[in-house]
């Protein structure tokens, strides 16, 4: 199979992989939400997500603007703390130190 450079030609494949999978398992009598579902997990489509969850739900998944994502993890604790000082910058080398440093690494 050829690859493509660009992403617009990676992902005009892509969809001819889908709709092809689709039309197929129309012909087989599997309904286009079931065959859509499969299609998009088998290539790997970030669209699946929802797709998936409404069609294994059976009913409408909310939308992140709608409901929170629900992590079953407990919150994390409001710190008030405020953060250490910052150490000082280093002071800029003058130019007899340079001159100092440098006679002694000749040695």
């Amino acid at each position: 199979m050829k690859t493509y450079k660009t992403y617009q030609a990676r992902n005009a494949v892509k969809a001819a992989q889908v709709t092809n999978h689709i039309i197929a398992a129309k012909k087989l009598g599997e309904s286009h939400s079931d065959a859509k579902a499969e299609a998009y997990r088998l290539y790997n489509i970030k669209q699946a997500i929802p797709i998936l969850k409404k069609h294994f739900s059976g009913g409408s998944v909310p939308t992140t603007s709608e409901k929170p994502i629900s992590t079953g993890l407990p919150p994390l604790p409001a710190v008030n703390v405020p953060f250490p000082p910052l150490p000082p910058l280093p002071t800029p080398v003058s130019a007899a130190k340079v001159a100092i440093m440098s006679e002694l690494n000749k040695r």
